[in-house]
């Protein structure tokens, strides 16, 4: 494979202590895309892993050409996926839970609006492994970012579909999970296109999500106030005016 190739679609994987799960979730993302007659590449980011995630993943990359892997010290969420975009050699690109199994239904809503707008924002109608507190945090989080940036999305914390040239025009400084609200903030204000598409989610196979940490929690809520702070210092500078709601 030509370093120098590019494809229609990029998937990228960030994983973190992922060794349970990666094998088979990159497998089925393969698998899947196959079935869907997508031309892809898939770039996994091991994120600083402690584990065996980073030898899985290397030999992933052994079975497939067109499987990169980039490995780093930790940077969180955020991090991992500002990597993945920075290498990717896709048109568009799509973000994937590394603990998350996939089957061609999974990818369908996503392949079927492929150019269809700048952003698809996968929407899940229900949260598989949740307890109380994270149901309660999922519905809260999304009324937060509309009142704090008018951007009026029913679901902002999962999967996403960038066009890469738009994304790569993004400055993102945030290292964990309010990243994928900063990505979406950002191409709002570079006018970008939006459109909601459903994505299910499934329990995890193995292993415990992180979002299900008070410590992760207030981190998530921290970060989100810090960029909100840094977001409105830079409107304020530059004049700019409050941008127009953003909904699908």
């Amino acid at each position: 494979m030509s370093a120098s190739e590019t494809f229609p679609l990029s998937v990228v994987v960030p994983a973190y202590n992922e060794e349970a799960s990666l094998a088979e979730t990159v497998r089925g993302l393969r698998t899947a895309l196959d079935a869907l007659g997508l031309r892809a590449e898939i770039v996994i980011v091991n994120d600083g892993s402690l584990d065996a995630t980073g030898l899985i993943a290397d030999a992933l990359a052994e079975e497939d050409a067109a499987l990169v892997v980039c490995h780093q010290p930790n940077q969180g969420l955020g991090g991992a996926l500002r990597t993945g975009i920075g290498v990717v050699r896709g048109e568009y690109v799509l973000t994937w839970p590394a603990d998350m199994p996939v089957r061609p239904d999974d990818l369908a809503p996503f392949a079927a609006r492929l150019g269809a707008a700048d952003v698809l924002v996968g929407v899940r109608s229900r949260r598989a492994g949740y307890n109380l507190l994270m149901r309660f945090n999922s519905w809260l989080y999304p009324q937060l970012v509309a009142l704090l940036f008018d951007l009026r999305l029913r679901d902002v914390n999962w999967i996403h579909l960038y066009r890469t040239a738009l994304i790569r025009r993004v400055n993102l400084s945030q290292r964990g999970i309010p990243m994928l609200v900063e990505a979406l903030v950002r191409l709002r204000d570079l006018h970008a296109t939006f459109l909601e598409v459903p994505s299910e989610m499934k329990p995890r196979t193995a292993g415990t999500a992180s979002a299900s940490r008070f410590l992760i929690m207030w981190r998530t809520l921290r970060g989100l106030l810090a960029f909100h702070r840094q977001w409105n210092r830079a409107r304020r500078a530059s004049g700019a005016r409050r941008p127009a709601s953003s909904s699908a």
